[in-house]
């Protein structure tokens, strides 16, 4: 480790218990996946074309190569716009 990275915390029972409830509110991270289909309908290609955080009242989504934002009011929701022009699936890895 140098002195750039920051030290992992590893805390005593009694100092988790400080934070835990913030801790199980983390955002939530999520994918929006793109597919393609060939004139059979057949599944030829698939791609995650932006990554995401669902927050309690909202879902941040940045695309993959960093030049498209946005905010919705839910995961479900980005993909429902999304899926306008496309085939999109929402996925929690």
């Amino acid at each position: 480790m140098n002195d750039t990275e920051p030290d992992i915390w590893a805390p005593e029972p009694a100092e988790y218990a400080l934070v835990r409830e913030e801790i199980r509110r983390a955002p939530r991270l999520f994918a929006l996946c793109e597919l393609d289909r060939d004139d059979e309908w057949e599944l030829t290609e698939g791609r995650v074309f932006a990554w995401g955080l669902a927050f309690g009242d909202r879902a941040e989504v940045v695309s993959t190569d960093g030049r498209g934002r946005g905010s919705f009011c839910s995961p479900t929701r980005a993909a429902e716009i999304f899926a306008h022009t496309a085939e999109v699936r929402l996925v929690y890895p």
